[in-house]
């Protein structure tokens, strides 16, 4: 971590250790509009690029997946290829080949974003911020 980070955790270490004996491994915090992480218990802003995270808030929105041109296999419709009853499962003749299939995201696996809440892990003796996932209402 840069040093900008290593003295901001330190300064919000010590800030949270005066209001407990041992400060809280987890907590939650809001993402802001430049993506600098404002935790709830602190009032200056963590910079983008300063705290780290889990590799699923990372999952960009069209994935690919190639696939051998024989068998049956779900997708959404294409434009090149026969749909079976709506469901997505088709097959492909065996002269088609391989062909590549866009992956769509979930809507629940969304990229970090601003005005997420999130839930964060202290690591490292409290020096690391890492942004676990995003919290929602239940």
């Amino acid at each position: 971590m840069a040093s900008g980070a290593n003295k901001l955790a330190q300064v919000i270490t010590e800030r949270i250790a005066g209001q407990t004996e041992r400060p809280d491994a987890l907590e939650l915090g809001t993402i802001q509009g430049d993506m600098s992480l404002k935790l709830d218990r602190f009032a200056v802003p963590i910079p983008k690029g300063e705290y780290l995270l889990c590799r699923s808030l990372t999952i960009p929105n069209l994935m690919t997946t190639t696939v051998d041109g024989q068998g049956t296999h779900p997708h959404g419709p294409s434009g090149d290829h026969e749909q079976d009853t709506g469901d997505g499962v088709h097959e492909h003749p065996g002269t088609e080949g391989e062909h590549i299939h866009d992956v769509i995201r979930p809507p629940q696996l969304a990229p970090l974003s601003p005005g997420n809440r999130v839930l964060v892990a202290w690591t490292n003796d409290g020096i690391d911020p890492v942004v676990i996932d995003v919290v929602v209402s239940s």
